[in-house]
């Protein structure tokens, strides 16, 4: 029998219930980018360009595992979801602030370590951050994009999980909210509770009960509103920030600068404490140790924090740079900078000036996830500016030039201000209630001192400029001089008196404190500085850990400024310096006197196996990833299309017959309820091949059954369907009849030469 009695299988059959599903993904990306606007304010400035681009990934992600969980096969089913999973999470990272060059796959183990050292800080983090540090950025970016991304699986999977879905998108409002308190927050509580109502029962509602529940929803979201602001407190019910600070990762770890001179007998692990990216390497001051008060080298009291540090060399513009530091595990009130900081900019804490050249933080220490700009004035001249720079000092360096003696018989809190080199004046010394008649010598005589003062001007005598001087004092301090942690004790003698004439023994603190007090009895004005030395390179940072915190010298010098040198030998090892409780790192000056690696370890074991740079060759990833997201986009969107035609095909009972009636619908051929499967043999009769499918079909339905048709019929079918529309009846045709798998393994299958002669 070749008719089909109408009502036929080709009958005008409706869809079932595609509006469901419609309804669920509409409501599903309505709370998603809702949820996306309040997690981009997160961080400031926002990032809602950033959650978008997440949001198109995570719906494109979706798909795609939507579809993979369609494949029969459990292994191939298996690959194609890790598979998707894995280049949906780089796409995260991408889109977040991740540098490309860290998405290869031999950059991993690099891309690991800095996203679990970011996340690592998150517990400290006051929200919305503020900081600049890219990685806390990225990484507070990408936990929307994970949540959108988990999201979108569960809702869109062929048995959604609304329920699971809708708790990641709930996570996703709330967390925002919470660190960051929206402007109208009642507000947006009603809408993402009518969105959430929707999403979760909007497809099961039919008939009249629809309009009564939506209506119930309303009533209830807007008497919410109503009563919310009266149940807001003054006093968070939960101090979620201190169990943040409880649940802090890691320990951050707080200096103090002052000289001690005391035996090192803390532990020392390696504790990431910033990241400085800068031009070249430079110490990273955090404060002056201006005083020297008769034993040890202290921060200065009294000094107006306003006051003019250095001159600026004309001619040196490179000597002038921004630097910008990330706050890892340290805790401080002193800015890092680095020679003298003109500026702190961009801080996530308010700086003040605490000394010339130096800032602090106002209020709370800085910490974990805290980040800022410095422009820092850090001269390094060469040898033959140095000898020419002349002895013309600033009146505001003369500061520079006293110390205190400790008391003596006769001698009770004097403070001696010695003469700058070669300028023909004497030396004075004041005590207390500024007392003046006091002769410098014998003061100095009867300290404990004494021995310093004469080798200081005996030095100053031998040398030629301030420049020689430097150098020789160095070269004394350093004169069989060694390096340890532990210090003989001084007994009875000063520490840096009994370091340059009796033990010879000690670590930064001694060399330092020595090499400024015999220079400021020269005449040359020095100071101690405490901070951390360049530390290791990772790409175009410097990682300061604490194994690199120091104590050095600058040295004045008129119309350059403070000239940075480190007096404490090469030969000593880089992981056991320390300044008072701390461990430090060393260098010795260069010929030039400026600052040198040479002979100075980096903290980091590999010694500069990580020092790549983030832009040395390579291959640019950035077109990679975004062809990768359009063929995803495109693979999707097929993918899912066919899948559901097929599904929807199938529920009628007649996939292919239904199929059938759909392309000829789509093609603009015209149908009728008494359309049979003869008459539609008739209308194709013009192509065998569209001929041999309708009557495969014939066959297979009311004769003794046959072959399905072949994808040679099925290209035929749609060349037919096509014929004589040009470029849009292709298009056209492919809508009304999509290629099925098996036709494009059989287009790929090798074709069997045939040889004429």
């Amino acid at each position: 029998m070749s008719a089909v009695a109408a009502p036929s299988p080709l009958r005008n059959t409706p869809f079932v219930r595609a509006d469901a599903w419609t309804l669920r993904l509409v409501a599903f990306c309505a709370l998603a980018l809702f949820g996306e606007i309040q997690w981009a304010g997160i961080v400031r400035p926002g990032a809602t360009g950033d959650l978008l681009g997440l949001f198109v990934v995570a719906i494109v992600a979706g798909l795609v595992v939507a579809a993979a969980l369609e494949i029969v096969a459990r292994p191939r089913r298996i690959a194609a979801i890790a598979g998707v999973v894995l280049v949906a999470l780089l796409l995260v990272l991408a889109v977040s602030g991740v540098p490309t060059w860290y998405l290869r796959p031999d950059r991993w183990d690099t891309l690991t370590v800095n996203l679990v050292n970011a996340v690592g800080t998150l517990p400290a983090l006051r929200m919305p951050y503020r900081g600049t540090d890219p990685w806390v950025r990225a990484v507070l970016i990408s936990g929307g994009g994970l949540l959108l991304l988990l999201a979108a699986c569960l809702a869109l999977a062929p048995r959604p999980r609304t329920f699971a879905a809708a708790t990641c998108l709930a996570v996703l409002y709330v967390v925002a909210i919470v660190e960051h308190r929206p402007e109208h927050p009642y507000a947006g509580g009603a809408v993402f509770a009518l969105l959430l109502g929707a999403m979760l029962w909007g497809d099961h509602l039919h008939g009249r009960e629809a309009p009564a529940a939506v209506a119930l929803g309303v009533v209830a979201v807007v008497a919410s509103t109503i009563l919310a602001p009266h149940l807001d407190s003054t006093k968070p019910w939960v101090d979620y920030e201190a169990i943040a600070e409880s649940l802090q990762a890691g320990k951050s770890t707080t200096f103090s600068w002052n000289h001690s001179y005391a035996p090192l007998d803390w532990p020392r692990d390696g504790v990431e404490l910033a990241r400085v990216r800068s031009r070249g390497d430079l110490y990273m001051k955090t404060v002056n140790l201006e005083d020297f008060d008769g034993r040890e080298w202290v921060q200065a009291t009294g000094v107006l924090p306003d006051d003019d540090d250095t001159q600026i060399a004309p001619g040196h513009a490179g000597w002038t740079q921004i630097i910008h530091v990330e706050v890892k595990g340290l805790k401080s009130l002193p800015f890092v900078g680095a020679g003298t900081t003109l500026s702190i900019d961009h801080s996530s804490k308010h700086p003040i000036e605490a000394t010339p050249g130096t800032w602090k933080s106002d209020d709370k220490p800085l910490k974990r996830g805290d980040g800022y700009d410095a422009t820092v004035y850090y001269p390094n001249p060469g040898p033959v500016e140095m000898h020419g720079a002349g002895v013309r000092y600033p009146a505001y360096v003369y500061r520079q030039l006293g110390i205190k003696l400790p008391a003596t018989p006769g001698y009770d809190d004097v403070r001696v201000q010695f003469a700058p080199y070669e300028s023909g004046t004497s030396s004075v010394a004041r005590g207390r209630y500024g007392f003046f008649q006091i002769d410098v010598d014998r003061a100095l005589a009867a300290s404990p001192y004494a021995r310093e003062y004469r080798l200081a001007q005996q030095l100053a005598d031998a040398s030629i400029d301030p420049y020689d001087l430097v150098r020789k004092v160095i070269a004394r301090v350093q004169r069989g001089a060694r390096y340890t942690e532990q210090p003989p004790p001084p007994g009875r003698l000063a520490p840096l008196d009994a370091f340059l004439f009796r033990d010879h023994a000690g670590y930064c603190q001694h060399f330092a404190g020595a090499t400024a007090l015999l220079l400021r009895m020269a005449g040359v004005p020095t100071r101690v500085v405490g901070g951390f030395s360049p530390g290791s390179r990772d790409g175009g940072d410097h990682i300061l850990r604490d194994l690199d915190a120091h104590s050095w010298i600058e040295v004045y010098f008129p119309h350059i400024g403070w000239v940075t040198f480190d007096p404490t030998p090469a030969d000593s090892p880089a992981r056991s310096q320390q300044t008072d409780t701390l461990a430090v790192k060393s260098a010795s000056p260069t010929s030039k006197g400026s600052v040198s690696s040479s002979g100075d370890r980096t903290s980091d074991p590999t010694a500069g196996g990580t020092a790549a740079t983030a832009d040395g060759g390579g291959t640019d990833w950035t077109g990679l990833l975004a062809v990768a997201v359009v063929v995803l986009a495109l693979v999707a969107g097929g993918v899912v299309l066919s899948i559901r035609r097929r599904r929807r095909l199938e529920r009628t009972g007649d996939a292919e017959l239904e199929e059938l009636r759909l392309a000829l619908v789509r093609s603009g051929r015209r149908t009728a309820p008494d359309l049979t499967l003869h008459k539609v043999e008739r209308l194709l009769a013009g192509s065998d091949g569209a001929l041999g499918y309708v009557s495969a079909l014939r066959v297979a339905r009311y004769g003794a059954g046959g072959p399905a048709p072949t994808p040679r019929q099925r290209r035929a079918l749609r060349r037919e369907l096509a014929a004589g529309l040009g470029l849009r009846g292709r298009l056209r045709a492919l809508w009304a009849l999509p290629p099925q798998s098996a036709e494009v393994l059989d287009a790929l299958r090798p074709r069997r030469r045939r040889f004429y002669t």
